[in-house]
């Protein structure tokens, strides 16, 4: 066997392995996505929990609000020569905080419910991908 050969053998044998490897990545990521996709379901379903979107936007203007007034004073000290520009730039950044900080808090219950059934599923996935890598005889 030559060298030419021993390299095409093995380029054949690198694809093969990305091939599969971006097969199990993809089955990995489904799997994430459809968990999350189930929880947020039961989560949205459930009679206690089923408005907690709508709440947490209406809540969380207030932070929004206090976000525009702390960015707008920090951005008028940050800014010496166009405070102005100061004032907008940090009044925008504050409200984005402010409110993408208190809707995450005020829907934690659901995103750590996708979080933990996403994980679920992938932990399922991979073990099922590693047995039948590795399959167990019990005999």
């Amino acid at each position: 066997m030559g060298i030419t050969e021993q390299v095409k053998t093995n380029l054949e044998h690198g694809k093969e392995l990305v091939k599969s490897n971006l097969e199990y990545g993809k089955e990995l990521v489904e799997s994430g996505i459809e968990g999350a996709k189930d929880a947020r379901d039961a989560v949205l379903q459930s009679e206690d929990k089923s408005n907690i979107l709508a709440v947490a936007a209406e809540q969380s203007w207030q932070a929004a609000s206090f976000g525009v007034l702390a960015g707008a004073v920090l951005g008028a000290l940050a800014d010496d020569r166009k405070p102005v520009r100061g004032v907008i730039a940090g009044g925008i950044l504050g409200a984005v905080l402010g409110f993408g900080g208190s809707f995450a808090w005020k829907t934690r219950p659901l995103t750590s419910a996708m979080a933990r059934e996403a994980s679920k599923r992938i932990g399922t996935t991979r073990d099922k991908h590693w047995l039948s890598k590795h399959p167990i005889n019990y005999g």
